[in-house]
């Protein structure tokens, strides 16, 4: 009764059991290193946005926003790759700060890129195009 029939052969039920293995093997290594990535450090990792840009003659304005869970301190600007003077800015968690950017010259029209990077390395780029001052009667 039971000869005629044909089961799987044991090499295709040990490949089964080999891939399955693996299988359950990667699930708990993922799942391990998710839950162990947690405990890799104690840094809050900072994070800005921008408010509002201007650009008026050699001075760019801007309002940035402390969005992350840590207090930042900007300490570098470039100005389309150029180091730009900027006054060291702290921005408490929660808050937003106008920091001050200065430069040799822009030309009226053009556009810059801006980067403002903190003492954490927090960093933000924008863009921001360059107005002339108001003449004053």
């Amino acid at each position: 009764m039971f000869g005629k029939r044909k089961g799987i052969s044991t090499f295709i039920a040990t490949l089964l059991l080999m891939v399955l293995a693996v299988s359950a093997g990667v699930v708990i290594y993922a799942y391990t290193m998710g839950y162990m990535g947690g405990f890799g450090g104690t840094d809050t990792l900072g994070a800005m946005s921008l408010d509002e840009a201007s650009m008026l003659d050699d001075t760019i304005t801007a309002y940035v926003r402390n969005i992350g869970k840590t207090d930042l301190e900007i300490v570098t600007a470039y100005v389309d790759g150029e180091e730009a003077v900027v006054a060291e800015t702290d921005i408490i968690e929660g808050t937003v700060e106008e920091v001050i950017i200065t430069a040799a010259a822009f030309d009226v029209g053009k556009t810059y890129e801006v980067k403002l990077i903190c003492e954490d390395n927090t960093q933000l780029s924008f863009s921001v195009k360059c107005q002339a001052a108001p003449v004053t009667p």
